[in-house]
């Protein structure tokens, strides 16, 4: 009995990865949504071309780690890139027959440091946009100007957008369900709606292929429009300057941060933090609080500059041949003649 336990187990460990993945898939998706299902599914294909191994038991623990570290080299953020290096670990635990905690990774390699969001500025979402096609602005547009997940914008369909009342609705579809399973209506600007409507159809996905497949190339398509900002931003710079700054430019753009924008530019413009949450899909009122900072930092910084940091010296107005003290202000008083 013992060996034929050994051996099973040892099969297990020699498992084909691609074999095991599809089984895993099947029997989570039974019980998660479709959207983890569909992230599960994107995270763990990635990950066999990064790691190229097709046996479990060649799996390591530095491969979970050294996959994390590719996904940031890739401009993902820093939570995105754990959760994705977890997702690999909860797999292979179930694969292996592991118990809850075991593993080749822990929840302690997956954490971060909560970064402040990052938004664009002005002339970044100007340079970025004069670099689109007709089809990108509309693409990037709908993330600047109505906050869309990118699973939310790639399932947008023409009869979700209603151009009289200038909504737009996040709502469930045979294989997309919101994030945490809540649908919103949208109250998008007219600048919007019109780029939108130039491209307007009864029916269908807003934003697909010329075939008319799902557009699921969103951050790849980012990263070479932002390439695009960076060679008309190195001018006539050549060799290793030139790339350097595309690289840096490059490395400034990705789509969430367009998400990230809308909410920031929502509260600078006064909305109040529970309609902020309700168009962004926020489950918490701490996550919409998240970007209040980058809200205040313009109120801020004119406080900070209006500081008297150094003592000065009081200033005098001098009246015939008398010269008296008013602090900081100066007066030129004419003597008598």
């Amino acid at each position: 009995m013992r060996r034929l336990l050994e051996f099973r187990s040892n099969l297990k460990s020699r498992s084909d990865y691609d074999a095991q993945v599809w089984q895993f898939l099947n029997d989570y998706k039974l019980s998660q949504s479709i959207e983890s299902h569909e992230l599960m599914r994107q995270t763990l294909s990635e990950f066999r071309q990064f790691s190229k191994k097709t046996l479990l038991s060649d799996i390591t623990r530095e491969d979970l780690l050294r996959y994390k570290q590719w996904l940031i080299g890739r401009g993902r953020s820093l939570r995105t890139a754990g959760n994705k290096m977890l997702r690999v670990n909860q797999f292979y635990r179930a694969a292996m027959g592991l118990r809850p905690g075991e593993g080749l990774v822990t929840v302690k390699d997956g954490k971060f440091v909560e970064r402040e969001p990052e938004v664009y500025t002005d002339d970044e979402l100007d340079a970025f946009f004069k670099a689109c096609s007709a089809f990108h602005t509309r693409v990037f547009s709908t993330l600047l100007m109505a906050g869309l997940r990118k699973q939310e914008m790639e399932n947008l369909e023409w009869t979700d957008i209603n151009f009289e009342r200038g909504t737009l609705a996040i709502r469930g579809k045979k294989d997309f369900q919101p994030k945490d399973w809540e649908e919103r209506e949208i109250e998008i600007p007219r600048e919007l709606l019109d780029v939108l409507f130039s491209a307007k159809k009864n029916r269908g996905l807003v934003f697909a292929t010329k075939s008319g497949k799902k557009y699921t190339h969103v951050w790849d398509d980012c990263k070479d429009i932002a390439k695009k900002v960076g060679v008309a931003l190195a001018g006539k710079a050549d060799g290793e300057e030139r790339e350097r700054v595309v690289r840096e430019t490059a490395a400034k753009y990705h789509p969430h941060k367009f998400r990230a924008t809308y909410c920031t530019k929502l509260l600078q413009s006064g909305i109040d933090l529970k309609t902020v949450q309700k168009l962004m899909g926020h489950k918490t009122i701490e996550s919409t609080m998240r970007y209040l900072a980058k809200a205040e930092s313009k109120k801020v910084r004119a406080k900070v500059d209006a500081v008297q940091w150094k003592k000065l010296p009081p200033r005098t107005l001098r009246i015939g041949d008398r010269e008296i003290s008013i602090g900081t202000e100066t007066f030129i008083v004419k003597a008598d003649e």
